[in-house]
């Protein structure tokens, strides 16, 4: 009798908490049905006019909040630095495993290849036209190059080829923001010319799509090279030690 009890008055606690979500949500709603005008999406359409770009999340994230995506740039690049130094730090002998390759995953992976880097540079040209951009587009690259990884385990990715566009990403991603807070005294403003009138062309929004671009090498770059650290550790065997 206890237990039927407590089972129903369990009961009736979830179904009024229930009905107060419920109401909550409903005068949420019903609140922001007649105050659209005030709501933050319409005020960043509003300011999106001053970098000139038809995507206006990219203009909260290369102009409005510019300094937080140069915060998330720098925690990408500490997480690659960090998982290098864990994997290397340790003293460590290791022998391949035998890794029977598979004639169809290789071709099939070599054939997707293009076809995968060739979207991820789309998403980071358009980034200012359409949902996307640097973070996204890099990332997309860096798929391709796992695919590779699980078709040929042994594959090895060219680290200085990686290392010298992640170093010019970095250093052309600092070099904008001081030559914008000098120019027009706002730290990765936009600097160069961005008539309002380009607004969805390709070749329009001044800086903004430069730096995606920047952004996207170095992504792109410290994604690959982490997936090679990983797909390294889970494929060759610890020889241990006599």
């Amino acid at each position: 009798m206890n237990l039927k009890k407590e089972f129903r008055l369990k009961h009736i606690v979830l179904s009024l908490l229930s009905s107060a979500l419920m109401l909550s949500i409903l005068g949420l709603l019903s609140h922001v049905k007649t105050n659209l005008h005030k709501t933050v999406g319409d005020i960043v359409l509003s300011l999106n006019m001053q970098t000139a770009t038809a995507n206006a999340v990219t203009s909260v994230v290369t102009f409005f909040r510019g300094i937080d995506t140069v915060g998330e740039v720098t925690v990408l690049f500490l997480a690659t630095t960090g998982i290098a130094l864990m994997l290397s730090s340790t003293q460590r002998t290791y022998k391949k495993v035998v890794h029977q390759e598979s004639f169809i995953l290789d071709i099939g992976s070599k054939m997707l290849l293009n076809v995968i880097v060739l979207f991820g540079v789309y998403v980071i040209v358009h980034g200012h036209l359409s949902p996307g951009g640097g973070f996204q587009g890099g990332v997309v690259i860096a798929t391709a190059f796992l695919l590779l990884f699980l078709a040929n385990p042994n594959m090895k990715l060219k680290h200085s080829i990686l290392t010298l566009g992640e170093s010019l990403s970095g250093a052309a991603y600092v070099l904008i923001a001081i030559i914008s807070l000098f120019k027009i005294n706002i730290l990765l403003g936009n600097f160069l010319p961005h008539p309002v009138s380009q607004i969805g062309e390709l070749v329009s929004g001044g800086i903004i799509p430069i730096i995606y671009i920047i952004v996207g090498i170095k992504v792109g770059s410290e994604m690959s090279v982490i997936v090679e650290y990983f797909v390294k550790e889970d494929y060759l065997k610890e020889v241990p030690h006599a």
